[in-house]
């Protein structure tokens, strides 16, 4: 079953592939991310807000869950320019086979995320959290500049209980030596 919401869309356009059909748009990609990027308003070059390492950005989005701020976990999230300048590009799914536009993977990113982090909020909000450690057994995907951690575990304390690992947020993108999430789809 697909994890997340570019795997959900990896995972149909290769059943799409593999049974002799094709995906296929009246618009080449190119011409999408133009337009998709036309809409962001300035071009970020840099993660703007992010962390100078994994540890440190797994720590302050278990702070914000603590608090239930749901303005500082938005902060650590790609936002829609980083997504269209900095993420889709070099990103698989804007190659063939997959070619899908950015407009539909950042509806299916934010959709997944909200829902990923509804489900965190509901178990781990509002309490004292602290992170053990953090776990990322596959490996590093490089897509050009951009380094994606995925299917992170990360083990938690909450109060007093005994720790716990899970997978509680999405891909982790690094750029540059800058950390954020690319999304908070999670196995809750």
């Amino acid at each position: 079953m697909p994890r997340t919401a570019a795997d959900s869309q990896a995972a149909h356009v290769a059943e799409v592939v593999a049974a002799g059909g094709t995906v296929d748009s009246i618009l080449p990609i190119a011409e999408h991310l133009a337009r998709f990027q036309r809409d962001v308003g300035a071009r970020p070059d840099t993660l703007r807000g992010a962390s100078p390492t994994r540890d440190q950005l797994v720590d302050r989005w278990a702070r914000a869950v603590a608090a239930s701020d749901t303005t500082v976990l938005n902060t650590l999230l790609i936002d829609r320019a980083e997504f269209a300048v900095l993420y889709y590009p070099g990103s698989r799914m804007s190659l063939a086979p997959y070619e899908a536009p950015p407009e539909l993977l950042w509806g299916q990113l934010l959709a997944a995320s909200n829902e990923g982090i509804r489900a965190v909020l509901k178990n781990f909000g509002g309490q004292t959290l602290k992170v053990i450690a953090i776990r990322c057994p596959n490996p590093i995907v490089d897509e050009g500049r951009n380094r994606l951690h995925g299917e992170c575990l990360v083990t938690l304390q909450r109060g007093t209980d005994m720790p716990t690992e899970a997978r509680l947020f999405g891909t982790i993108l690094e750029r540059d030596g800058r950390f954020k999430f690319v999304g908070y789809a999670n196995a809750l």
